[in-house]
């Protein structure tokens, strides 16, 4: 979630010293003493707790012909980062000088890949997992799977969970509300707007490091609010515009590259007619206070339409009181009859009075191409 201001140095301090309640203070990080063999093929849980072991270490012997190696970490309860490493690591001051492969977990299904090209020889191979981040005496538990030259074919379940027309109006929206990550690992919401797979979010999602739009987004869907999302497709980006801070997706394969041959995603229709003064707003997105760092659950968050940002006579935004957090940009925000009114996409905060107003992008405001798309995809 972007902000208009910048923090000032008191209000970062008050953060900081609001976060020291939740989390203890750093402590040296373990890794374990004992290296396990990972068996190629061989779905292997793990267990640990922070303070105790941090990163657990699996021995690896690559045979002679292997052309890649895939590590994947599936079902993770908190961030897992992966790295191979050339040898047995005695402390965490080891690590640079003995690791040729490293993923900083930036999907919730990261996958550590190694190939020829990135110099892979036959030998033995140390892969540590854990994470370096954790609260410590957190537990954390994750599976771990590795295969050669292939990557695994991962079990995912069939979307929709369920028929749209066996949900409410909310679970719909819910249904319809989706977790949006991309290759640097940033995380952003978005929603669904076509039974074929369009999904509507803000351009700063899908966009990389150095001001380029990314072309690929892994997107999870939620079984149901009381449950974590599902990484379960892949959407390329077909549309972007970074002065409107608007960009549409359409998903187009499963995690393994399979197209999709009969789509049929629940979906939100677009609000008709634009918000008016005082009407009742309900935002749903992904944001990481709701949950463990990059593992959160949706989170709903409600107010009013508090007031109108016009250009040139023409609606930009709608201004509200409904809390938005950093993760719900591109999210979903629903009028009263559950129509998709706008896209969350901004917070603006005053750092001495710590007062806040979120700033919501009306779905009227979207490109007359972009309509036309969307309403030719759900005829």
């Amino acid at each position: 979630m972007r902000t208009f201001a910048a923090f000032s140095a008191a209000l970062i301090l008050a953060i900081c010293a609001s976060l020291s309640v939740a989390q203890d203070e750093e402590y040296e990080l373990q890794i374990s003493a004992t290296v396990l063999e990972l068996k190629v093929d061989t779905r292997t849980h793990v267990d640990m707790q922070a303070g105790d072991v941090d990163l657990q270490g699996f021995s690896v012997e690559v045979p002679d012909g292997t052309k890649s190696v895939y590590v994947n970490v599936l079902d993770a309860t908190a961030d897992i980062d992966l790295m191979l490493c050339d040898a047995k690591l005695e402390s965490i001051d080891d690590l640079d000088e003995h690791s040729v492969c490293e993923f900083m977990t930036g999907r919730v299904n990261e996958v550590l890949t190694y190939t020829l090209d990135d110099g892979l020889k036959p030998g033995k191979f140390v892969v540590y997992a854990g994470t370096l981040a954790a609260y410590e005496d957190e537990e954390v538990s994750f599976d771990i799977l590795l295969s050669f030259n292939s990557k695994p074919k991962l079990e995912v379940p069939t979307i929709p969970f369920k028929a749209q027309s066996e949900l409410t109006p909310l679970q719909r929206a819910v249904a319809a509300s989706v977790m949006l990550y991309t290759e640097e690992g940033a995380g952003g919401s978005g929603t669904v707007v076509s039974p074929d797979g369009l999904i509507l979010t803000n351009h700063h999602v899908i966009e990389s490091e150095s001001g380029d739009s990314l072309k690929q987004v892994w997107v999870s869907f939620v079984p149901d609010a009381r449950k974590l999302p599902v990484q379960t497709h892949i959407a390329n980006v077909i549309m972007d515009d970074a002065e409107l801070d608007l960009a549409l997706l359409q998903i187009a394969t499963d995690l393994d590259g399979n197209k999709i041959e009969k789509p049929d995603f629940v979906w939100l229709a677009l609000a008709e007619a634009e918000c008016e003064l005082g009407d009742e707003i309900r935002c749903l997105g992904y944001p990481a206070i709701g949950g463990n760092r990059s593992l959160t659950s949706i989170t709903l968050t409600r107010g009013v339409v508090s007031g109108f940002d016009m250009k040139k006579g023409k609606l930009q935004w709608y201004k509200s009181d409904c809390l938005l957090s950093a993760g719900n940009s591109g999210g979903t925000a629903i009028n009263a009859n559950f129509e998709l009114a706008g896209i969350p996409t901004e917070t603006l905060q005053d750092p001495e009075t710590m007062e806040a107003l979120s700033y919501i992008r009306p779905v009227q405001s979207m490109p007359a191409k972009w309509f036309e798309l969307i309403k030719k995809a759900v005829k």
